[in-house]
């Protein structure tokens, strides 16, 4: 049986990249978030279409009583 974890048990992050979308040359940075278990997970979210530098990784929990 496959070692996995159910999503109860995994806690959710809201990961934060400086981004620059890629189609444009001329593009300024962006910050982007997105919700995701992984930091992989979430860069295969983005990666598509923007250029990624990490910039933090904040409990979905928190941020949504903020």
């Amino acid at each position: 049986m496959a070692d996995s974890q159910s999503t109860q048990t995994r806690p959710k992050y809201q990961y934060r990249f400086l981004a620059l979308y890629r189609a444009d040359s001329a593009a300024t940075p962006c910050r982007l978030s997105v919700e995701a278990y992984t930091e992989q997970e979430a860069r295969q979210i983005l990666v598509p279409h923007f250029i990624l530098s990490f910039a933090g990784r904040l409990p979905v929990e928190a941020v949504r009583h903020v």
